[in-house]
């Protein structure tokens, strides 16, 4: 009968694209090559704008305060696993040692009890992690909402029906590309957005 179940938390964090759907290397689409348009258009109205989602999100000052949470969040969960992980193979030991000089049965009952509870420590830590994941989701996802308006508006004054993900355009003029710019209304507009979708509380 196994004593002890071995702690073993893995601290997942997502990193700010997380929030969008994923892809596999073999299938990612590399940005579009960047064409310079004739001079006399470099900058008129055009029907279609691109945006790099990732990078819209991770240049702006909101993205900037999401990694800063996350990074500091996530060494506190770090730090927090590694507590319980040795506290928990320090009780070990010292339930092993009392092996010897105890009954069978009363060494067996403190044996399940400990698993017991390294178990439920294990479950309490991934909960902590999936609470950490699903709030850098959340905050993410307020941040494409409130950049919705935005980008509606950047959109109107530069004449344009419709906004593309760069990513997907197989070829595309610089001139179309908004990403820079919005990130610069962005900051003006939202500012880093501390505080629109709370962390979750200590556990």
């Amino acid at each position: 009968m196994a004593v002890y179940r071995r702690l073993a938390v893995a601290l997942l964090l997502v990193a700010p694209g997380l929030a969008l759907a994923q892809q596999s290397p073999q299938d990612a689409v590399p940005p579009a090559p960047a064409v310079q348009p004739p001079a006399d258009a470099a900058r008129s109205a055009a029907p279609i704008l691109t945006v790099d989602q990732d990078v819209l999100f991770a240049a702006s000052d909101w993205g900037r305060r999401t990694q800063r949470v996350l990074d500091e969040e996530g060494g506190k969960i770090e730090a927090e696993n590694e507590r319980l992980a040795s506290q928990l193979s320090a009780e070990e030991a010292t339930l092993t040692e009392q092996r010897g000089t105890m009954d069978p049965a009363e060494f067996r009952k403190l044996a399940e009890a400990f698993d017991t509870r390294a178990t439920e420590v294990r479950r309490q830590r991934a909960q902590v992690v999936q609470d950490l994941n699903a709030w850098a989701e959340a905050d993410r996802t307020a941040f494409y909402r409130a950049a919705r308006p935005l980008m509606a508006e950047m959109m109107q004054e530069r004449g344009a029906v419709a906004v593309l993900d760069r990513r997907t355009v197989f070829v595309s003029m610089d001139a179309i590309d908004m990403t820079q710019a919005l990130v610069a209304r962005l900051n003006a507009a939202l500012g880093d957005g501390a505080g629109t979708v709370p962390l979750p509380g200590p556990k």
